[in-house]
């Protein structure tokens, strides 16, 4: 009964899309198609699929809530370690706990989605900080096999990174002396890499011995040796893809320059991989949007699909725009984000999903840059024409906005709001890193057929209110007020409050929505970081803005002015009016006296002067 049901829910999301004017027909039939001549084949076990069992990298909204809200909304049921034993915002994982919890939940899954930095390290920041001997490692790696043999017929797709050599960092998620070193292993990195490619120039050397000379070599000695331990696993990593331990593996260069201590580690993983097929290996750019990628992998494993992706652009470098924080072609990097979730690339043909990709004229550059004011621009006018045009036809497109790092571009969102294309795209994505937004992009088209109407609204809502209402416009206005404040950046509890209050009203004046449906949180406690909170009823307490209350706080204080100001008026009138009453009565009282009564002719009391008793005789 249970599969009979999941069966039939399938189908009536497809009855959704293409009867309310959503996804284009020919993709909900070619699924319906499938999944109907698996039911014939007996294959309804494989539809039936739907626990995965997932282990994040981390606790952060990209790496758990978002990824799991859109799996949920797929349909799926996911289940996830504790959050106690997840890397959070202390930046510290239990990667034994996490064990234990799989071995315990792995019977409960049909496929499971797993970070190799949690299960070994404790989490993708624990990663670069760990102090954890190699031999202790290599155990926590082994267990992978031991999952494995204990669970032959629940797929693992895992995936791990190259550890990052970040330009500087501040933030605590690097060793404590990156803070001040950080920027001369950066450099000295990118030295070592020239040298192994033997392109090391004879000042570039002296500025290499230089830089060693300058650092402490205990720092030097803490980087290099953790950066060896990491190395040593991913190819221990590797040597199980061989082994077919992994329905799929990948290996996610986090932040990565085009000379650099991991662009080196990358291209000698990548000899070793060299005869690995792409079915069951990748190495690309970027580390949050893997365990959503491997989920949409997984979601066409199951049901045999293999989309095919054809991307557009606008004007500019196209396909050649090499983004902030990469190292390769935006192109190459798409093209190996859709190998991995088991697509193809398709010019020619009819795709299934179009992937429209915003670039820049140029070079990319930061949401929260003054020239992402929203000016109107030809190039995006001619762009999202492209899009409507698509959409027009039936085909799924999802907004790969990578224009800017860390953000929406306003000009772009502005057209898709004036074009009423909102939400009548399949996804949009527009936030941190190009290969973060891509592998994002691509999943949430992949899963967005099995969304019902009000679960896809919301999932687009969830990307727009972090990455344009917050990253691209509120975020600036809360990095002034800690400025103003001197908190360092760190947000307060009245910050907090005023980002919400921003963010609802953002949500009302630019997407119609109400605001007691939109909330957010700094989960970590940056600000380069929020958890957009969306929910199809009103649920959240709505919050002022300052500005707002200043109007409102100004609105009272002129409406009482001008009460006090008609009060006095009318006291004054009221004395006025009373004196003037008051001495129109006094004038009155002048004018006509009363007369007075004479007085008698009577005789004085001794009569001796009273002339009216003398009497003349005659």
């Amino acid at each position: 009964m249970r599969r009979f049901h999941a069966l039939t829910r399938r189908f009536s999301v497809f009855h959704f899309s293409f009867s309310n004017g959503g996804f284009p027909l020919h993709y909900h039939k070619k699924i319906g198609a499938l999944a109907m001549a698996f039911l014939l084949a007996g294959g309804l076990a494989s539809i039936d699929a739907r626990t995965i069992l997932l282990v994040p990298q981390d606790d952060r909204p990209v790496s758990l809530d978002y990824t799991v809200s859109t799996a949920e909304k797929a349909g799926y049921t996911v289940l996830t370690p504790p959050k106690g034993y997840l890397s959070g915002k202390n930046y510290q994982g239990s990667p034994d706990q996490v064990w234990r919890w799989v071995e315990q939940h792995m019977r409960e899954a049909d496929a499971a989605v797993i970070s190799t930095d949690t299960i070994i390290y404790g989490g993708l920041v624990d990663s670069r900080k760990h102090n954890e001997s190699l031999d202790t490692l290599m155990a926590r790696e082994n267990r992978i096999q031991r999952l494995h043999r204990m669970y032959p017929n629940v797929p693992i797709y895992a995936f791990g990174t190259i550890m990052r050599t970040p330009y500087a960092s501040n933030s605590g998620v690097e060793p404590y002396y990156y803070a001040k070193y950080g920027h001369d292993l950066y450099v000295l990195s990118g030295l070592q890499d020239k040298m192994d490619l033997g392109t090391l120039t004879k000042d570039e050397a002296a500025e290499m011995l230089s830089l060693k000379l300058s650092i402490p070599s205990e720092y030097l000695q803490d980087w290099f040796k953790r950066r060896t331990k990491n190395h040593t696993i991913n190819r221990l990593l590797l040597k199980d893809t061989k082994s077919g331990i992994f329905a799929y593996f990948c290996e996610g260069h986090d932040d990565n320059s085009t000379n650099s201590q991991s662009a080196m580690e990358a291209r000698y993983l990548g000899k070793e991989s060299a005869k690995l097929s792409p079915k069951v290996y990748g190495s690309f750019p970027g580390a949050d949007q893997l365990a959503l990628l491997l989920i949409a992998r997984y979601h066409n494993d199951v049901n045999h699909l293999t989309p095919s992706f054809t991307s557009i652009y606008p004007l500019g470098r196209a396909e050649d725009t090499v983004p902030s924080y990469e190292s390769q072609p935006i192109g190459k990097t798409i093209a190996e984000h859709v190998e991995a979730v088991g697509g193809i690339m398709d010019s020619k043909g009819r795709p299934d999903i179009v992937l429209a990709v915003n670039t820049p004229l140029s070079s990319t550059g930061e949401s929260g840059q003054f020239s992402n004011y929203g000016m109107m621009k030809p190039s995006t006018t001619e762009f999202i024409n492209q899009v409507k045009a698509v959409i027009d036809k039936g085909i799924p497109v999802s907004m790969v906005d990578v224009y800017f790092a860390n953000g929406s571009d306003n000009t772009l969102m502005s057209l898709m709001k004036q074009h009423d294309l909102l939400y009548k795209v399949a996804a949009y994505n527009g936030w941190n890193t190009a290969s973060n937004t891509i592998g994002y992009a691509i999943a949430q088209a992949i899963l967005a057929p099995d969304m019902s109407e009000t679960d896809h609204r919301d999932m687009l809502t969830e990307q727009y209110i972090d990455n344009w209402a917050y990253q691209a416009n509120v975020r600036k206005n809360i990095n002034r007020l800690t400025e103003l404040e001197g908190t360092n950046y760190i947000p307060t509890p009245a910050m907090k409050e005023e980002m919400i209050a921003e963010v609802q009203d953002f949500a009302k004046r630019k997407m119609g929505l109400d605001p007691a449906t939109i909330s957010a949180d700094f989960p970590w406690g940056r600000l380069f970081e929020i958890d957009a909170m969306v929910s199809p009823t009103p649920k959240y307490t709505v919050y002022l803005t300052a500005a707002e209350k200043q109007r409102r706080a100004e609105e009272a204080a002129k409406k009482a002015a001008e009460e006090a100001a008609k009060k006095k008026a009318a006291l004054e009138a009221a004395k006025k009016k009373a004196d003037a009453k008051a001495k129109t009565a006094g004038s009155s009282d002048t004018a006509i006296a009363p007369e007075q009564p004479s007085p008698e002719t009577t005789s004085s009391e001794n009569g001796s002067d009273d002339v009216s008793t003398i009497i003349i005789y005659k």
